[in-house]
């Protein structure tokens, strides 16, 4: 079962995918500044890197199975960046979404986009320096408001819609956005919403499609669930979730189960609602807004480029919905503690029944009824993990 491990731009306790194989000719092109910068020896003997010449390692912001992140200052001038330190020898069988993952930051250049600044390697590590975004993720930094509006809430929606316009005029697929991904540039007020780990991003040419389920189950599109080959559009229907949770806490689709196969199933019937509580006071364009995001047919899907033109993000609302969103979020996180210890209780006693019936078996096997949504899509409820 593939793991989507942890995430490496922040605070290492979301999760995500790292590439990974050995990565001895994975960076045989010239990164920014015109090379890859080999190992050298010091005068001790001592095997020092090209990165260590060059930068001060500072304190570790986030952790994962493959990969550490830290923040790292160039000696040269002071300038404090954010350092992807990745472990060669755990990268057996992944050096192709290593080198997407490279490939992708080398070519983007724009305000809302944490971008590659420098790569090293040594025969055990990948150093890859990106731009360092200090003013915390999206609703750390909602939260520390005195207040949040639906205007505050569409600006920094159109923020994100100029980034993925960008990024898919370079037909370049994010594929993991969501709230722990989009990270402010620094504690400014008027501070860029930039969007991080591009772990799971790929090229994608007009007209092609991509096959491998991957993504983070709440803001996952339908098309990848059913596996029938997915594109640009997942990114808008993520969008979509991510402007919902901004407008009451909650996200559109989930479980009382807290299970991926009722959340699947809720995501594939497209089955949400503005409930009256908590939308009461929201505008109608922005309902409008996300229908025209959370569609279940990707053709039928509003594109970034469309999604800019809508009338929302020119709202003047001020009504403040900083208290809802603040209960919403932190009853739906303590509900999903709560769910969470119950099931792992049960996984638990299943595993041992499981166990019992394993033993008990001369074929050495057990049966494990998954439910219909998994009969229909038996890769993507494993791929797609929380």
């Amino acid at each position: 079962m593939k793991k989507f491990l942890a995430k490496i731009i922040g605070k290492g306790k979301h999760e995500h995918v790292l590439p990974g194989d050995n990565a001895e000719s994975a960076f045989a092109a010239p990164t920014k500044s015109g090379s890859l910068v080999q190992p050298r020896s010091s005068n001790s003997g001592k095997i020092q890197s090209a990165f260590d010449e060059h930068y001060f390692m500072g304190k570790q912001l986030g952790i994962g199975s493959f990969a550490v992140v830290k923040e790292c200052t160039r000696k040269s001038d002071s300038a404090k960046f954010a350092v992807k330190i990745i472990d060669k020898a755990q990268l057996r069988g992944k050096l192709e979404m290593l080198r997407m993952e490279v490939d992708v930051l080398k070519r983007i250049n724009h305000p809302n986009v944490i971008g590659l600044c420098d790569i090293h390697e040594t025969g055990t590590h990948v150093y890859l320096v990106t731009q360092l975004a200090t003013g915390g993720e999206l609703f750390d930094r909602i939260f520390t408001k005195g207040s949040y509006t639906e205007k505050d809430a569409s600006a920094l929606v159109r923020q994100l819609l100029t980034a993925i316009a960008y990024l898919h005029d370079m037909d370049i697929v994010h594929r993991d956005l969501k709230p722990e991904n989009l990270l402010f540039k620094d504690q400014a007020e008027d501070s860029e919403l930039m969007i991080a780990d591009f772990g799971l991003s790929k090229m994608v040419e007009e007209g092609s499609f991509l096959q491998t389920a991957c993504g983070t189950p709440h803001y996952v599109a339908p098309e990848i669930l059913q596996q029938k080959g997915h594109g640009k559009p997942v990114d808008m229907w993520a969008i979509g979730v991510i402007t919902y949770v901004l407008l009451c806490g909650y996200t559109p689709f989930w479980a009382e189960d807290n299970s991926n196969t009722s959340l699947f199933r809720a995501i594939l019937e497209c089955d949400y609602q503005f409930d009256e509580e908590y939308w009461a006071e929201i505008s109608d364009a922005a309902k409008d807004f996300i229908r025209k995001l959370l569609v279940s047919d990707p053709t039928r899907r509003a594109t970034a480029k469309d999604a800019l033109t809508h009338p929302w993000l020119e709202t003047e609302s001020r009504v403040d919905l900083m208290p809802m969103v603040v209960k919403n979020f932190n009853a739906r996180k303590t509900f999903k503690k709560a769910v969470l210890a119950v099931n792992t209780i049960n996984r638990v006693a299943k595993a041992s029944n499981s166990m019992r019936n394993l033993m008990s078996s001369q074929q050495g096997a057990a049966s494990h009824p998954t439910g219909n949504i998994k009969e229909a899509l038996p890769a993507a409820s494993e791929a797609v993990t929380a």
